[in-house]
């Protein structure tokens, strides 16, 4: 616990730095005074003047801010240069962008780190893309996909992994068609498709084949009481077959279900065959049946590969990695303003600090691509043209530019309480959340 709390301290202070510093920087540039420089939110644990500028450490850790001369409507006066107000639409408009910038250029740095360093991933990344299933009504199986096709190309770019395809198909944009060339039990079919419904349809609907081989263990795990290590392939569980990791979990739910239904058989293990080393073994292993999902667990996961890669596949792999990402978000913000998607999918600090816990423990690769993918929501989200926002101090200026004159004070003084009411109402419900999904 003291880990995760340190780590969120530690990880969120960076991004907010970065996030201020971009404002602090390019106020600086066009000669605004900036009055207070503030990691968290007050009280002020800690300051200390230096110059024009008093540096601040304060005890809410979930936020910053850098106070500008001329920024409230109270100090405002265009006629000392280094006021806020004095300054043109275009120069307080390269003030307000510069600190969701400096999060983006944070990701765009750091995330082809990730590839760099090399990380933990599946192993069937690097495996060939044969596909084991085909979801019902999915974009694949729209476009002709089959269980047991292999891909071999996206748009005329060969693929020979699972890690590649994904990359690829990352790229294609809605002005092109998506193009897709197949081994089917020899023979090679050519699919294609809008990339336009290819961007619209969501997850694309492949299955890979999954090795049953055991990789890590969860805290107290089942199975690695009752012996079973990483490297094991499972081969049977109480004597039914397993071809797929996938297939592992539901024949332990079947088996758990069937025995608690049937009093007379009940028992709290089930038995799996593993193949170690060429040899066959058997171990009795007592899942647990966690709580909220309501579901039985062996507390293990699948084998993973760590895999670094070069400098300029590094950045071709971090960069699409982004891109990918950026549009699940945009994807994501849209359905929520629509009514289509669900709140309670949205992470607070709760849930932020849990992750960036895990993140640290489990290696530097991960913990840098947690940082680069929450730099990346930070400069996505402060865009978006939300009162109190970097994004809706923007979307007045915007308005400030077309109407030829600023809003009234009035208005402004509105809208900034309308934007601080909505932030907090979020940021209540989001830790709310987070707190519940705890229980």
């Amino acid at each position: 616990m003291l880990t995760t709390i340190l780590s969120f301290i530690a990880v969120l202070g960076v991004l907010i730095f970065i996030h201020e510093l971009g404002h602090f920087l390019a106020a600086r540039h066009v000669g605004v005074k900036v009055e207070a420089f503030s990691i968290g939110f007050p009280p002020t644990a800690w300051g200390k003047q230096i110059g024009d500028t008093e540096y601040r450490l304060s005890w809410v850790p979930i936020g910053g801010y850098v106070k500008l001369f001329g920024q409230n409507v109270d100090d405002e006066n265009p006629d000392d240069p280094t006021n806020y107000a004095a300054k043109s639409i275009f120069q307080r408009l390269y003030i307000l962008a510069a600190g969701p910038a400096m999060n983006l250029l944070f990701a765009l740095i750091f995330m082809p780190l990730v590839f760099l360093i090399g990380m933990d991933m599946p192993a069937y990344l690097n495996e060939p893309p044969l596909i084991q299933n085909v979801q019902q009504g999915s974009y694949a199986q729209e476009i002709g996909i089959r269980a047991n096709d292999e891909i071999l190309a996206v748009n005329g770019t060969y693929v020979k992994n699972w890690g590649e395809l994904h990359s690829e198909l990352a790229k294609v944009s809605t002005e092109e068609t998506l193009t897709m060339e197949v081994d089917r039990a020899g023979s090679l079919v050519v699919m294609e498709g809008s990339g336009t419904a290819f961007q619209n349809a969501g997850p694309m609907g492949l299955s890979p084949f999954l090795a049953p081989v055991v990789g890590e263990f969860t805290e107290q795990s089942p199975a690695m009481k009752a012996g079973i290590q990483a490297g094991d392939k499972v081969t049977r569980v109480n004597g039914q077959p397993i071809l797929d990791w996938s297939e592992i979990s539901p024949a332990v739910q079947q088996f758990m279900q069937d025995s608690v239904n049937n009093l007379e058989t009940a028992t709290k293990t089930l038995t799996v065959e593993l193949e170690r080393n060429g040899d066959i073994q058997f171990v009795e292993v007592a899942p647990y049946l966690e709580p909220k999902s309501q579901r039985w667990l062996l507390g293990m996961s699948m084998f993973k590969i760590s895999r670094s890669f070069s400098f300029g596949e590094s950045v071709s792999l971090g960069t699409s990695r982004l891109w990918f990402l950026t549009k699940a978000t945009l994807g994501f913000l849209g359905q929520i303003f629509q009514g289509e998607g669900s709140m309670d999918d949205l992470g607070g600090p709760v849930k932020i600090g849990m992750v960036i816990g895990d993140a640290v423990r489990s290696g530097i690769a991960e913990l840098f691509f947690l940082m680069s993918f929450i730099s990346l929501q930070l400069g996505i989200f402060n865009l978006l043209p939300i009162p109190a926002l970097d994004g809706g101090h923007i979307f007045m200026l915007l308005i400030e530019k077309f109407k030829g004159s600023p809003l009234s004070v009035s208005m402004r003084e509105k809208t900034q309480m309308v934007g601080f009411s909505l932030l907090i109402s979020l940021m209540v419900f989001v830790t709310w959340n987070d707190l519940m999904s705890l229980l």
